[in-house]
């Protein structure tokens, strides 16, 4: 099926010039063109006028955990690691298959309402994670969490982890992972199983680090070790590693980060929510480290919008090193649209003929965007959110105009009181 978008102000990807008045034509779920002349065969059987909107590749969020959504506004005002004591790894020992299911679905139209059109996932029940992410119809890396205390609960976890990852291997929008949680809540028995599946499978593993003082003051504590130097020793950093948070990294580790060629998934509003600290997202940048960003869970953030973390992380690095050029429009672009891809094994962030039309449209009638002297700069620094018009991933529409094609928002409503915690 042949889909063309007209008069759309155009972004190929972070870095690439903007274009007016382009035409843009999308068959069997990838970009078919991208202005010019479309091919002599090419029958759009819809025509979307998107009025100077601006059309471009949709957002990732690299961190989140999606049935946290259930708890959103619970725990205010505590620190990290009371905020998970008395707030959310209680409510979790009750959490079933149905609950996370409703709660990822949640997250989901709050990520497809938002822009995104990919996420990286970390939480239990993955299977009903995987599930309901796959019915939204996002593009999503699932990283089922590994713990000490889940693996005794549950000794085949990891099995459970293997076996998923089959069920889903080819398949167009899911890939798995393994997520073990972090240094605190892993044993090294573990983090060396967590290694040897990540390497025999080719998963990604997706975990937290040095997201507090007290995280890495105690690693240092008890191994001698940063976090991250912990997690290098097991064999967990490389270029599939994608690390939450990165807040307290020390110079050796940004060294360390960047000979790995992992991926740092910054979170703002997430740490200064829990008064963990800003991360110095200027400086992986400026080592070469590539730097995507998360909202994490809706507990601690309290939404899924990348677009609101972009401008954070953006202000953040150029307030704190009191330097403008801190971050630059096209590397803030780039980490919400691109720089997760290589470690998520995801083609996004690019809108080339061949690719994936994994897009979103924005509307620019708001008077945020006038007088129009940098569109770029607008999108980062001033649009409202809420201006997502479309967002479509493998070339299916999946929200358009507060409308949502693949959930019945009513119905998801309905089903969320059961879940209260």
């Amino acid at each position: 099926m042949d889909l063309l978008f007209t008069h759309a102000l155009f972004l190929e990807g972070a870095g690439a010039p903007l274009r007016r008045d382009v035409s843009v034509g999308i068959r069997s779920g990838a970009v078919a063109f991208a202005g010019g002349e479309p091919p002599a065969d090419f029958a759009p059987v819809r025509t979307i006028d998107c009025g100077g909107g601006l059309l471009m590749p949709g957002l990732v969020n690299a961190h989140t955990h999606s049935p946290l959504s259930l708890l959103r506004s619970r725990g205010e005002g505590l620190v990290l690691q009371d905020w998970l004591r008395q707030v959310v790894w209680p409510y979790e020992a009750r959490h079933t298959w149905e609950s996370c299911y409703w709660g990822a679905l949640l997250n989901a139209a709050e990520c497809i309402r938002s822009g995104v059109t990919c996420l990286c996932d970390m939480y239990i029940h993955s299977e009903a994670v995987a599930q309901a992410l796959e019915e939204a119809g996002l593009r999503a890396l699932v990283t089922p969490t590994v713990t000490d205390e889940l693996l005794a609960a549950e000794p085949d976890r990891l099995e459970t982890i293997a076996r998923l990852a089959d069920r889903y291997q080819g398949n167009p929008l899911i890939r798995v992972g393994i997520g073990p949680h972090a240094v605190y809540t892993c044993g090294g028995a573990l983090l060396d199983a967590s290694a040897r599946l990540s390497a025999d499978r080719g998963l990604p593993v997706h975990v937290h680090v040095s997201e507090t003082e007290r995280e890495q003051a105690d690693c240092l504590a008890q191994h001698g070790c940063t976090p991250l130097s912990l997690l290098d020793r097991h064999g967990l950093v490389g270029p599939n590693t994608l690390m939450a948070h990165c807040v307290h990294l020390t110079e050796a580790d940004i060294a360390l980060a960047r000979q790995r060629g992992a991926t740092v998934v910054h979170c703002p509003r997430s740490n200064l929510k829990l008064g963990s600290g800003i991360a110095p997202a200027a400086a992986f940048l400026q080592a070469g480290i590539p730097v995507a960003l998360g909202t994490d869970g809706s507990a601690s953030n309290n939404n899924q919008d990348i677009l609101e973390e972009l401008r954070f992380a953006a202000l953040l690095q150029k307030g704190v090193l009191r330097d403008p050029t801190a971050v630059s429009l096209d590397q803030a672009i780039a980490m919400a649209t691109s720089a997760a891809g290589g470690a998520m094994g995801f083609p996004v962030g690019r809108l080339t003929p061949g690719a994936p039309a994994d897009l979103i449209l924005l509307r620019r009638d708001a008077p945020q965007w006038h007088p129009g002297f940098s569109p770029e700069a607008e999108l980062v620094y001033a649009a409202p959110t809420g201006e997502v018009a479309l967002t479509m991933v493998g070339g299916r529409i999946l929200y358009e105009n507060g409308r949502y094609a693949t959930i019945d928002l009513e119905r998801l409503c309905a089903a969320l009181p059961r879940f209260a915690p």
